[in-house]
């Protein structure tokens, strides 16, 4: 558990900014490639299938849905979506050590605090002001920043972290996204609108708006808060999940993801677990210690007792010098240690763990086994006596 203050580690998610210039770039890039593909389709739809655009397919109420409506279901809204998503998963991933490195907060809560902070500050000025454009480019900075400190926040803790389910909320994002530029593009000046114009854009807003109901400006508002509305939602969701996770702590069974945290949970009991609980004040420590202190005093009398029994039951175990007895010097231990050797040797039986040595062999005589006949030390093989053969 960090002991770090809560505006130190506010301080902390400010600064991780510097390192999010790749968000920077990659929503440049996007919007430059997005503009890209939507006029490129569009004109090629009206120019090999030219039919086909203005054919009415189907009707939702009373708007007719044409093959251009379709294909900017499909092309302008479905494909960027799921694009993004992959992108966004992938950058926020573990897989180079980036999530970890670049996010690495001791309490990633307050990771989505900044843009959280600015998308309801931008928020409450649309409501006063008016979707004006000042607002809603602040409203949509802010949005991507929550979505991708969301997701960042997401992936890093232990509680209600999905990945499918930040796939899924990126991906309804960037078409939220999508769908708000599409309803701007007409507006866009010089050769770009001209361009935007002749793909078809400003006749897929009008069969949008028309079937919603509302106003470009409202309708881009809307759009552009979806990212923060689902954020919001899932913060909101993730935070009652915890609540329920450290209340039921310790965790049973734990399976987390290599670029997780475990929540942080009070120290509580659990029997179920191997072992005592960990005390949690001072003088329980202090009882814990004076206990474990007289037990093992206790275990090492008996241990002393039992050794003593045990030498004076058998001499040749290990004598063991009681604290009342006199430790002897190093001539009595030797010469105590030269007695039980002693006795211990002389006890009848015939030492048969000699080795032959041909350098202490003897001419002295040896005896067969079978009829005691006395054979002399040479190169005889079988007793001259018996026949039985000699074994030397």
């Amino acid at each position: 558990m960090s002991d770090r203050p809560p505006a130190e580690e506010l301080r902390r998610s400010v600064a991780v900014l510097a390192t999010e210039w790749w968000l920077v770039g990659g929503v440049l890039a996007g919007y430059v490639t997005y503009g890209v593909w939507v006029i490129g389709t569009g004109i090629a739809l009206d120019a090999f299938a030219p039919a086909l655009a203005t054919t009415s397919l189907t009707t939702v109420g009373q708007t007719a849905v044409t093959g251009l409506v379709v294909l900017a279901a499909v092309a302008w809204l479905l494909v960027p979506a799921v694009g993004a998503a992959w992108l966004l998963d992938r950058q926020l991933s573990n897989l180079s050590g980036n999530l970890v490195s670049q996010y690495s907060i001791d309490h990633p809560g307050v990771l989505p605090a900044p843009s959280g902070v600015l998308m309801f500050l931008a928020g409450a000025a649309a409501l006063a002001v008016g979707p004006r454009t000042p607002v809603l480019v602040v409203m949509t900075v802010a949005s991507v920043h929550l979505l991708v400190r969301t997701v960042a926040f997401g992936r890093r803790v232990y509680s209600f972290s999905y990945r499918p389910l930040f796939t899924a909320l990126s991906a309804v994002s960037t078409a939220a996204f999508a769908a708000a530029w599409l309803v701007q593009a007409p507006g866009l000046p010089g050769p770009v609108g001209t361009r935007v114009t002749d793909a078809g854009v400003g006749t897929v807003v009008e069969t949008g708006l028309g079937a919603a109901g509302i106003a470009p400006g409202t309708a881009t508002g809307y759009l552009v808060a979806v990212p923060a509305l689902l954020s919001g939602l899932y913060l909101v969701t993730q935070a009652v999940l915890a609540r329920r996770v450290r209340a039921k702590a310790p965790l049973a069974n734990p399976v987390k993801r290599a670029e997780q945290r475990y929540p942080i949970m009070p120290p509580v009991a659990d029997s179920s677990r191997p072992g005592p609980p960990e005390p949690s004040t001072n003088g329980a420590s202090a009882a814990a210690t004076t206990d474990s202190l007289s037990t093992d005093a206790k275990s090492t009398e008996k241990q002393s007792s039992g050794a003593t029994a045990n030498t004076t039951e058998d001499s040749s175990h290990t004598r063991v010098f009681r604290t009342d007895e006199p430790i002897p010097d190093d001539d009595e231990a030797m010469a105590a240690v030269r007695g039980e050797r002693e006795e211990q040797e002389d006890d009848g039986w015939i030492d048969d763990t000699a080795i032959f040595s041909p350098d202490g062999a003897t001419s002295s005589d040896d005896e067969c086994g079978s009829c005691g006949e006395e054979i002399p030390r040479e190169s005889v093989t079988f007793c001259p006596n018996c026949g039985e053969r000699i074994r030397r």
